[in-house]
């Protein structure tokens, strides 16, 4: 460990972490010494791959009520610049623990503890989300993933060169991101009846692209010109959000449990769309895969 940053690695790849908000900061091949995760820029966007807890987007006029009682939360929620502990690696894994305290229950009213586990085997990082509900009652959440991709990776290459591969043929429709950054109910086609989809600028300008009940369970970012894949597979999350802005380097994959407030929401926590609902002493568990792919050797099930 060193500047408190921990890491794993495999025959194949490398990867560091950091407790400040338990955030996975690089994904390194080790094969063809390539970065896979966006390095935070603050001239850009200053993070890699944040933790999206205990909401995932935007709350309507920013805050939100429960049993009678308003309440104010960031975007995203708080955890990416909370202080996780941990143990260490061991065996290729890594935990990293947050409960919580004072401050967070003056924003979200329950206690709980959120442990993010990173196993790193072969050429795959698995990420797990680990939920247990410390409150005397039921306790209501949603979470989500938030990484960034390097795209381009190459220099010969542009950010159109790139595509995103569904593992379904369907139609897939993207919400509406108002300018309040909430959802609206109105849909429009992104793909019609297909799983390819080229990437272009064009298709951030409504901010996001936000798949709510996605047919597929994962999705491949491929190249023209390279034949290295990254496959993120989400077979916990029902939503899929994509992300960049105009000019970036980059492509956020974003399977989340849970939405943003569509802008005639009632402000309820208990009634907010897509949101988790534990019992008492409960535990829930949520993951999802990073799989990346450099030779078509490397294309075996996993």
């Amino acid at each position: 460990m060193k500047d408190g940053i921990h890491a794993m690695q495999s025959d194949h790849l490398y990867a560091e972490f950091t407790p400040r908000g338990a955030e996975m900061i690089s994904l390194f091949s080790k094969k063809t010494r390539q970065e896979y995760l966006w390095r935070p820029n603050p001239a850009v966007w200053n993070q890699s791959a944040p933790i999206l807890f205990p909401i995932v987007g935007r709350l309507k006029n920013g805050k939100y009520t429960y049993k009678g009682k308003s309440y104010m939360l960031p975007p995203h929620g708080f955890v990416s610049n909370a202080l996780f502990t941990t143990d260490g690696p061991l065996d290729n894994t890594l935990t990293y623990s947050f409960s919580d305290t004072k401050d967070t229950r003056a924003l979200f009213p329950f206690k709980f503890t959120l442990n993010i586990i990173y196993t790193l085997k072969w050429n795959q990082l698995e990420i797990v989300y680990q939920v247990v509900n410390k409150t005397d009652g039921p306790m209501y959440f949603s979470c989500g993933s938030h990484e960034g991709y390097v795209c381009p990776r190459n220099e010969d290459e542009a950010f159109e060169d790139y595509y995103l591969e569904f593992e379904a043929e369907e139609s897939y429709k993207s919400l509406t991101v108002t300018a309040d950054g909430l959802l609206s109910r109105e849909e429009y086609p992104v793909i019609e009846k297909g799983k390819v989809l080229p990437l272009n600028y064009d298709l951030f300008d409504n901010d996001s692209l936000v798949f709510a009940d996605i047919p597929s369970s994962k999705v491949m970012l491929c190249s023209k010109k390279s034949k290295t894949k990254i496959e993120v597979k989400y077979e916990d999350a029902p939503n899929l959000v994509l992300w960049t802005q105009r000019g970036a380097k980059y492509i956020c994959i974003e399977p989340w449990d849970g939405l943003p407030d569509f802008e005639d929401g009632d402000g309820t926590f208990e009634n907010k769309t897509g949101i988790v609902m534990l019992e008492k002493a409960e535990t829930y568990n949520w993951r999802h895969t990073i799989v990346i792919y450099e030779a078509l050797e490397d294309f075996h099930e996993n």
